[in-house]
Parts: C-alpha cells; sequence; structure tokens
C-alpha cells in the first residue's frame, strides 16, 4: 500500500511539475529559514552549559537607587570586599572568587608573542567554571601570585611543541610567570570564550596598590565577582544573607547585593526594577516567532495550491471511493503525499543550509555547525518531516477526501461558492506576515539610524586607540614627542581608559545637597595633559586642567554635564564633591555629555581628573587632511621602537563605537533577510494561484476579449481579488505590528518614533509585489489567442 501511495505521489510531480517545484521550493526556503533560526537558538541557549554544576554558579550584583529620581538599576561591578566575607561569614556559599575587568594583554616566551584577551582571576575559579585541564591540577594551579594557565592554542603559539608546563611566559615585558596548567580552548558557547589565559588575582594584587586598599573600600565598585552555592541551598536563601552587606557599612545606604545565575547570562542581560527580564531572550523570541511563521506560510503555500487544484484530482478521488477506498484511506494517501513532498523539501533544505550557513555565521559572528553526527538531529529532522507534512496536507487531505463519488463520476462536480474563502483566509494569512515583517524591519532600521546619528560629544573621526604596556607607558613622553614631530598626528593623550568604554565607577560619597542615602555613581577617568583637546571634548563651563605641568590640578576635577544634572548642582564651578579619598575635589570644568558606553542609553554621570599614572591607554588623533594609513606607517616605527617587546596594535575609535550597535545591526539585516524569504515565499504562492485562477477562467477570458475587453479590463479582472486581500492584509497587520514594535523600542531610552509614512511604505511596497507577481499571469493570459480557449465550445 505504502509502495503505491509513493508511486502515485511521484506521479502526480512529475505530472504537474510547475507546481509540484513551487510546492517543493517554497517549503524547502521555509524549512531552512526555521532550521537556520532553530540552530542560532539552540547555540544561544547552550551557553556555559558544560558546567556540571552550572545551576549553582551566580555572578554578584548592586541593586541601586539613583538618587532623587528613585530610579532602580543593577550593575556586575562590585566591591572587594564582599569576596572574604563570602568565603567566611555566609553559609550556602561554596566558593567566592573576585576578577578583574577582562583585557588583551601581551605574552612572550623567546620570538614567540601575541596579544590576547586574559583576565586575573582567584585561586578557586577553577572549582567553580570547570574547564577540562589537559595538564596541572585545577585546584591548585592559581594558588602562587606568578602561576598562569593557558588555553590549548595559546600554549601551541608559545611553545610550539614543546612542553610549556612550569615553563616561564613573559607577561607585557614586566613580569615572568610560570606555566601550572593547560586547559582545552574555551568553546565558542561560552561567557569566557575571547579568554587565552587566567592569572592570580594575587598578582593583580601586588602590582597594584589601589587593589590592596580596594579590600576594605566601601565606594570602589571596580571588580567582578562569582560564587558557587553547596547543592542543597537556593539563591533566595543566600541572596536573605548578603542584601544588607552595603548597609551594614552605611546605615542610609538603598543598595543591596544580589545573585544573577549563570543560566541567565546569555538570555537576561538586562535589568529593569532589579530584575533580570530582558536581553537576548527578547530576540530569541522574535526570531522563534519568524521561523514558526515563515515555515506556516511555506504550508499554507501547499494547502492553498493543493486544495485550488482540487478538481484536478476529484476524479481520481470518485474512481477510488467507488472501487472500495474509504475516506480514511483516502486521507492517509493525501497525508502520505505531503509527507512525501516535505521529505523532499527538507533534503532541498539541507543542501541550502550547507550552503547558506558559512554566510550565515558570518553575519551573526558566531561558528555554528550542523549537528550531523547527533542522533538527535536526525530524531528532530523526522518530526519537522512528518510535523510539516501534517500540517500543510491536512486541509488538503480532508478537503479533497470529502468530494461525492456520484456527482464527481457524473460530471457535475463543482467547487462550492464559499470554496475559495479557505484560500483567500490563507492568502491573507501570508501576507499578514510579510506587511508585518516589512513594518517591522523599518522601524529596526530607523532605530540603529536613530543611534548612529546621535551626537556623541566628541570627534571620534581619526581617534586611535592603542592598549599601553610597560615599557609604551615608560616612554610614553619620547613617543608622545616623535609622534606629533611626524607632522601627521594632531593631538596624543592618555587616560584610563579609552573613549569607547568606561572602565571604573565610583560613588560620590559628598557633594553640596546630597540627601542621605543617597547614591550616587560617576564613571570615573583618570587623564593626562591634552586629554579634552586631542579628543576635542567641549568644555561648556569653566576651563581644562593645566596642560604645560605649570600648575598642578591634583584636587580638582572635571565633570559632565549629566553629573550636574543628577547631583543638582546649579552653579558647579567651584563646588566640591569627596569620592572618599579623604579630601574635597573642586570642580573647575564641565564637559558636554560623552557617550561611552550604551549608545542607546542616556549619557551617565562622569568625573575626570587628571592623574597620568592611572594611564592604560594611549590615544591619538591623525590630522583631517591625512590618509590613516600613511599617518598608520609613519608612526608604526616608534611603536616598534619603544615597545619592542609587543606588535602595534590599534583600534579606530569610530570602529569601536560601531561595535556597540554591531548586534542591532545584526538584527535589522536578519529581519530584512527573513522579510525577502518571506515575501518569496508568499510571492510563490501567488504565482501558483494566480496561474490557477487563469487556468480556471481561460473561456471566460476568451469569451470577453471576443465580447471587446482590453488586455487591462483582462488584467483588473484577474487581479482585483488578490489586491483586496494584501489590502485586507495591510489592515490587520499594521496594528499588531505597531503593538509588538512599540513594544521592542521601549526598551531604549534613545529611541526613534514611528511615523505613519512606515506603515505607508509596507503597504506600497506589499502592493507592488503582489501586482508584479499577479500581472505576469494576468497578463500572459489577457495576451493569449481566444481561439485557442473557445475552440471546443
Amino acid at each position: 500500500m505504502l509502495k503505491n501511495y509513493l508511486k502515485i505521489a511521484w506521479r502526480n510531480l512529475q505530472k504537474n511539475k510547475a507546481f509540484s517545484a513551487i510546492n517543493i521550493f517554497g517549503l524547502a526556503i521555509g524549512i531552512t529559514v526555521s532550521l537556520l533560526i532553530g540552530l542560532w537558538i539552540y547555540n544561544e541557549m547552550s551557553y556555559d552549559a558544560f558546567h556540571k554544576n552550572k545551576k549553582q554558579v551566580y555572578r554578584v550584583m548592586v541593586n541601586g537607587v539613583s538618587g532623587n529620581t528613585g530610579e532602580k538599576f543593577t550593575m556586575s561591578a562590585v566591591l572587594l570586599p564582599f569576596a572574604e566575607i563570602f568565603r567566611k561569614d555566609i553559609p550556602g556559599i561554596k566558593h567566592a572568587v573576585e576578577t578583574n575587568w577582562e583585557g588583551k594583554q601581551g605574552l612572550k616566551v623567546g620570538d614567540n608573542k601575541f596579544t590576547k584577551y586574559g583576565t586575573e582571576v582567584a585561586a578557586d575559579f577553577f572549582k567553580i567554571f570547570q574547564f577540562k585541564f589537559l595538564r596541572g591540577n585545577p585546584a591548585t594551579a592559581l594558588q602562587q601570585p606568578d602561576n598562569i594557565v593557558l588555553t590549548e592554542s595559546a600554549a601551541k603559539s608559545l611553545f610550539g611543541n614543546n612542553d610549556p608546563m612550569n615553563q616561564t611566559v613573559r607577561w607585557n615585558n614586566v613580569s615572568d610567570l610560570k606555566v601550572t596548567g593547560i586547559i582545552e580552548d574555551i568553546p565558542q558557547n561560552s561567557y569566557f570564550n575571547e579568554f587565552e589565559y587566567f592569572m592570580s588575582f594575587a598578582h593583580y594584587e601586588n602590582r597594584q596598590n589601589w587593589v590592596k586598599q580596594a579590600r576594605t573600600q566601601w565606594d570602589n565598585y571596580s571588580f567582578q565577582m562569582y560564587v558557587e552555592l553547596d547543592e542543597n541551598v537556593t539563591q533566595a536563601q543566600v541572596e536573605s544573607k548578603i542584601k544588607g552587606l552595603i548597609k551594614q557599612h552605611d546605615s542610609t545606604a538603598k543598595s543591596e547585593v544580589a545573585l544573577h545565575p549563570l543560566t541567565k547570562w546569555r538570555l537576561y542581560n538586562e535589568f529593569h526594577e532589579w530584575k533580570a527580564d530582558g536581553g537576548l531572550i527578547d530576540y530569541i523570541k522574535m526570531f522563534g516567532v519568524i521561523g514558526f511563521l515563515v515555515l506556516l506560510i511555506a504550508c499554507i503555500n501547499f494547502m492553498n495550491l493543493s486544495t485550488a487544484r482540487s478538481e484536478k484530482r476529484a476524479r481520481e478521488v470518485g474512481v477510488r471511493k467507488s472501487i472500495g477506498s474509504d475516506r480514511r484511506s483516502l486521507i492517509f494517501q493525501f497525508l502520505g503525499e505531503s509527507i512525501f513532498i516535505a521529505a523532499l523539501s527538507y533534503i532541498t533544505a539541507l543542501l541550502l543550509l550547507i550552503l547558506l550557513l558559512p554566510s550565515f555565521n558570518l553575519l551573526i559572528n558566531e561558528k555554528i555547525s550542523i549537528p550531523f553526527g547527533s542522533p538527535y538531529f536526525w530524531i528532530i529532522s523526522l518530526l519537522i518531516i512528518a510535523a510539516t507534512g501534517v500540517l500543510a496536507g491536512s486541509y488538503p487531505a480532508f478537503y479533497l477526501s470529502s468530494f461525492s463519488t456520484i456527482r464527481v463520476l457524473k460530471g457535475t462536480f463543482k467547487p462550492g461558492k464559499y470554496s475559495s474563502l479557505p484560500r483567500k483566509v490563507l492568502v491573507v494569512t501570508q501576507f499578514t506576515a510579510s506587511v508585518a515583517l516589512i513594518v517591522s524591519t523599518i522601524i529596526i532600521y530607523k532605530q540603529i539610524q536613530k543611534v548612529q546619528s546621535r551626537p556623541v560629544g566628541f570627534n571620534p573621526n581619526g581617534v586611535v586607540q592603542v592598549d599601553m604596556k610597560d615599557d609604551l607607558f615608560k616612554n610614553y613622553e619620547v613617543v608622545r614627542s616623535e609622534m606629533l614631530a611626524t607632522g601627521l598626528i594632531e593631538g596624543v593623550t592618555k587616560s584610563s581608559s579609552p573613549i569607547s568604554a568606561i572602565w571604573s565607577n565610583w560613588l560620590v560619597e559628598d557633594f553640596p545637597g546630597k540627601e542621605p542615602g543617597e547614591n550616587v555613581s560617576v564613571a570615573t577617568i583618570a587623564t593626562s595633559p591634552y586629554y579634552f583637546q586631542t579628543l576635542q571634548i567641549k568644555i561648556k563651563q569653566g576651563r581644562d586642567f593645566y596642560n604645560d605641568g605649570s600648575k598642578t590640578d591634583s584636587n580638582n576635577v572635571l565633570i559632565n554635564e549629566a553629573a550636574v544634572k543628577r547631583m543638582r548642582l546649579k552653579e558647579p564651578l567651584g563646588q566640591y564633591v569627596n569620592l572618599g579619598s579623604g579630601s574635597r575635589l573642586t570642580i573647575i570644568g564641565v564637559t558636554e555629555n560623552t557617550i561611552m558606553s550604551n549608545p542607546f542609553e542616556p549619557v551617565g554621570p562622569a568625573l575626570f581628573f587628571q592623574n597620568p599614572d592611572w594611564s592604560s591607554t594611549l590615544m591619538f588623533r591623525i590630522k583631517s587632511n591625512v590618509p590613516a594609513s600613511k599617518a598608520i606607517a609613519a608612526i608604526t616605527p616608534i611603536f616598534q621602537k619603544y615597545n619592542p617587546a609587543f606588535p602595534f596594535e590599534y583600534h579606530f575609535t569610530d570602529e569601536e563605537f560601531g561595535k556597540k550597535i554591531r548586534f542591532e545591526m545584526m538584527v535589522g539585516k536578519l529581519a530584512a533577510i527573513f522579510a525577502v524569504l518571506t515575501i518569496l515565499i508568499s510571492c510563490l504562492g501567488l504565482l501558483g494561484l494566480s496561474a490557477y485562477v487563469a487556468e480556471q477562467r481561460t473561456k471566460e477570458i476568451g469569451i470577453r476579449k471576443v465580447l471587446g475587453a482590453s488586455a487591462f479590463n483582462l488584467w483588473q479582472m484577474l487581479s482585483k481579488d488578490f489586491i483586496l486581500l494584501v489590502l485586507l492584509s495591510s489592515v490587520i497587520a499594521i496594528p499588531v505590528a505597531y503593538y509588538y514594535m512599540n513594544q521592542w523600542l521601549q526598551k531604549y531610552n534613545y529611541r526613534t518614533d514611528i511615523p505613519w509614512w512606515v506603515f505607508a511604505a509596507a503597504v506600497v511596497l506589499a502592493l507592488i509585489i503582489t501586482v508584479v507577481t499577479v500581472s505576469f499571469q494576468s497578463i500572459k493570459a489577457a495576451l493569449s489567442n481566444p481561439v485557442k480557449s473557445l475552440r471546443t465550445e
């Protein structure tokens, strides 16, 4: 029986090649899109799932309240005193580790050297994070200040085929470290995927006196911290013991300590009202819905084309019923045919997936692969084939099997008055999704454009950032002098962080008018001479720091406009702020707000003080009339001369800002691609339906032409229904798209509006696509010779 069904299915495919091709190709596109989205969602949801203790691992967070506004915020920068308290005084915490922020540092062994991401972590780090050790003991690998653990790739780069264990690595041309462990390369789907090495936090503490001091400071939020809870201890139990830690040292404080589970780091990385309730998960849901809709639209195509050609198979149904086939067996036959077509479509989709996956990975900056070796993949594949076949074939199967045997065999069978209604409903469903996706794509791009055109508060063009290593730090003045001597560089400066990032936040302990318990967190940037001049940051009030060294500004600071507003300073010049250093710092200037972190959010308070010794980033500006390549070529020998241990690596500031909206750019591109594919599938369905309508009305068209109807009249007659259906789809799609995209925009404080022309553009585009698609068949039918269609009459 099954063999017979397959033969019939194959025969029908060959008999109706055009319609079969539309069905298979349409379903294949839908399945391909669904597989791409499915693989991406699986990859995102599998982040750090390889840690066996993943449900017990948490990042320590601080929930704060923004002064008199009452706005709640959450940050991952925490206080160093937490570490010892967690380890000694809080029951239920198995391990607690403090870490530095990640950064690119230089490692060297002989002539082999590289600059890669790494960080300094406390000794128990590998007890919490269970990366696979190839060599060494995870429990003791970072016990000493001079210990370092390398990834397998880093060890290969530095030592080649030699044994790296207990060998010496030169770090930043400052310290000699001993290799005490080798771990497997960190998987791509891990929060730590960029890291190539881990050093002891004690090393950080030994070389930076301020870190030692931070052990007892309750205002220096400059560290990260992770904890692992005992197996039978819950998050709520531990949070109840630690949330009041800050208040114990400041009774007026409103901040609380909280935990963020590892299982939510990737998907729930946005906080609102102290709750992790947004982030990547929003896009997971969005694209999950898109994947389902695209597949549904492809299935709708199959339903439409199958039921539209029902009369072609009516006699077959009548004959089968007359020789004993019951309705159940006919339903199974038609469902079997649908599943057979779904299987062919799935094979085509896999071929498309193999071709498209490299480009898809490039677009989303991931390394997703097709898990052909996993039995679960093939089980899911069979389920997709079955589900798609049943979904696409269910309505045609029940519809075709319901035909009356007597009417069909007598030749009196005609579709009912409302037989086309289901097809129209399905077309409306298709184009509702298409129009909604067009609207969504336009709004996403408007939001990206809004951010790209936002004033950043300084001139990023021609500004280049360089991480400062030890030799570069010691030789800064001569490097600066020789760079300026080339005549290609407009200005050179250095600071504690690049202009494109905030690396340190402090609480302002005191300022005029401070209310009891009020917390004001400010980004703190240590500058050197010519900082504001080089970056072209406008000073709106007061003055710059002295740049010539003739006078000192060690007790003076500049703050930005956001800090003035946040601290409610009506006359900021001459006022004081206290960062907990024991001395009051005088405000000598107010700068324009400068975007350093999230371009989608309002600029936060920032404070600038002059301390060249705290510098970690060198920045310079290339003259506007000088090509960047020429300037880089001219200064490269200078860096090689004065920082010979490491290659000259640099970053253009405008590109670094571009990375901040890279994810949104990716979302916009994906939305556009999926919108195009949705429209393509819908157009394939329209093409098939319009061909069927033209075929069904061939004789009517011939008669109308004989009676004098013009080609335009006939085109209008054949196209009108489809245009009305698309207009109805637009009426449904517009409020739905507006609601969901307005909800999406609410996550951004700095957001675009949704003007009327967005919806008008989507409707016009949908109409143009419909008219072009339908016209292909309509004009062909309108221009055909009426003699041929009327010859049998």
